[in-house]
């Protein structure tokens, strides 16, 4: 007998499909964890070790686990291609007596389907430990600060905790609620001339063709002798060809931020229903940094824009250069293009996935930016006109941008003004992070990963420190407290590079590149001095 072992029951369910020969089981997620009564870290020869416990409600499993992995001839381990998916993978080999361990072998499945399965079953590796060390870091991490901080912050209130990443998170909740506390409004004024057979509005500028932004005085002084302007003179049309590039094949923050964007998601929801949709072998892994398309898939996609497009429209997708390769495989993509039988938000979000996938692999926009200058008594001012010249990707992916056939006019010829505006502009404070826009704050900064980007902001709504308001995230005085703390008394663990170096450090980990015991011991003596090794 092989057995299958995997961590979700839908992923389980969906595997069996095509794997009448298996017996797959699922954990329901982490078997073990830290203690949640006790610090459970421990020092021993100037190493770390760690007590691991089973988790609350799965001793059963567990017992199923080892029963039916002693009659098994291969223990198969196919849990999610990541690090917490690897670690889970550890779990099950630490939960079996050793004598089994031989028989372990793991796989990584990034689609669940017939083809990816079978093929990953050919290519058997053994637990990746790089990535284990990498993923216990990080909950030792976690685990150090937030044990070690949390008994201090009870001196305050017993209520309170902290934690490493989402106390990077606060404090960039909070910097954003105090530009806009601290935000004073300033207007001013722009002046557009409209003309008479032209259909664009000409604003004011300076010499350097930049709107002119006049104050009140300004406008007082000048507006006058602006109002006498009857008519003005074409100058110089400047022409210059644009490109509008489609979107970068889905990573987890694109995924969140688009979810956001076209369906109104909230990104806790979006990985919800992604994580169904590629348990139930609908889309690629959902975890993900990497902007990568397989190039099979990419030529189905080929296919379908050539028959229902024409050839001019396809291109490979653009790459960014990822920082690490070891978990982020392929992007985001539907496994397969025709529709499937989803209903509701399920069906809405594997269409966007689908969108924005072929959208990817289609040719840039190309638009004509034309600039019209006027003038007239050493005044100078500006039309802009977008005229489009090949709609590319636009053909499927929906842009704000409007463009207008190009004006037909020349160089000298001259325009009478028919009317004046004059438009009053407030300058407004930034405005609060959304969950989405949080996370790309975050992602632009290096703090957190895929994994962690839905849970962080779950903690601090969790724990009263941030409130959502109107969709937008608000500091709670709560929040305000425990951020005071931490800036006076621990300023270099809410210092954001400072986060971020410790998501590279943890990259150099799984990439056998660092020490992970040095790591934490490092982190460790920098939180409490009285630690000694």
């Amino acid at each position: 007998m092989k057995i299958i072992i995997v961590e979700s029951p839908t992923k389980a369910k969906t595997i069996k499909k095509f794997l009448k020969d298996y017996l797959v089981l699922a954990t329901y997620g982490h078997l073990l964890d830290l203690p949640s009564n006790s610090f459970g870290i421990y020092l021993k020869n100037n190493q770390i070790e760690a007590k691991y416990v089973p988790l609350k409600g799965k001793n059963k499993i567990i017992k199923k686990i080892k029963e039916i992995g002693g009659r098994a001839e291969m223990i198969i381990l196919a849990t999610d291609p990541d690090r917490e998916g690897e670690m889970i993978a550890k779990e099950v080999e630490m939960i079996l007596p050793k004598k089994e361990h031989k028989k372990i072998k793991r796989v990584y499945i990034h689609e669940i389907t017939p083809f990816s399965v079978l093929k990953a079953l050919k290519n058997l590796s053994s637990i990746n430990e790089n990535l284990v060390n990498a993923q216990k870091g990080r909950r030792y991490l976690d685990r150090i600060f937030g044990y070690t901080v949390s008994l201090l912050l009870w001196k305050i209130e017993k209520s309170l905790s902290a934690g490493r990443v989402q106390s990077a998170a606060l404090r960039i909740i909070i910097e954003r609620e105090e530009e806009i506390k601290n935000f004073k409004k300033e207007e001013y004024f722009q002046i557009y001339l409209l003309l008479e057979n032209f259909p664009l509005k000409a604003v004011l500028t300076d010499k350097n063709l930049k709107p002119l932004n006049l104050s009140r005085e300004e406008l007082d002084k000048i507006k006058k002798e602006i109002f006498q302007i009857k008519e003005l003179k074409l100058e110089k049309i400047i022409e210059e060809e644009k490109k509008i590039y489609p979107p970068l094949p889905l990573d987890t923050e694109n995924l969140q931020r688009l979810a956001y964007n076209f369906l109104k998601f909230p990104p806790k929801k979006t990985m919800f229903i992604a994580q169904k949709l590629f348990e139930s072998g609908f889309i690629t892994y959902h975890r993900t940094d990497s902007h990568y398309i397989d190039r099979n898939f990419s030529l189905k996609i080929r296919d379908f824009i050539i028959q229902n497009y024409g050839e001019n429209y396809f291109s490979f997708p653009r790459y960014k250069k990822e920082k690490i390769s070891f978990e982020a495989h392929e992007a985001i993509r539907p496994t397969f293009l025709e529709k499937p039988k989803l209903t509701g938000d399920f069906l809405k979000l594997w269409q966007l996935i689908l969108m924005i996938t072929i959208s990817s692999h289609f040719k840039p926009l190309e638009y004509l930016e034309t600039k019209y200058i006027f003038s007239s008594n050493n005044f100078y001012f500006l039309c802009t006109n977008k005229s489009l010249i090949f709609d590319g990707f636009s053909k499927i992916y929906p842009l704000k941008e409007k463009f207008l056939p190009k004006i037909k006019v020349k160089e000298g010829e001259i325009f009478s003004v028919l009317d004046f505006e004059i438009k009053k502009i407030e300058t407004k404070p930034p405005s609060r992070f959304t969950e989405a826009s949080l996370i790309k704050k975050m992602k632009d900064l290096g703090i957190g990963r895929p994994s962690t980007y839905v849970q962080t902001i779950e903690i601090l709504k969790k724990r009263k420190y941030a409130l959502k308001e109107k969709n937008f995230l608000k500091p709670t005085e709560l929040g305000y407290k425990v951020y005071q703390f931490l800036k006076e008394n621990y300023p270099e663990f809410i210092d954001l590079k400072f986060t971020a170096l410790m998501e590279e450090k943890l990259d150099e980990i799984a990439l056998n590149k660092l020490d992970y015991q040095k790591f934490v011991i490092d982190f460790w003596q920098k939180i409490d001095k009285n630690i000694t090794f």
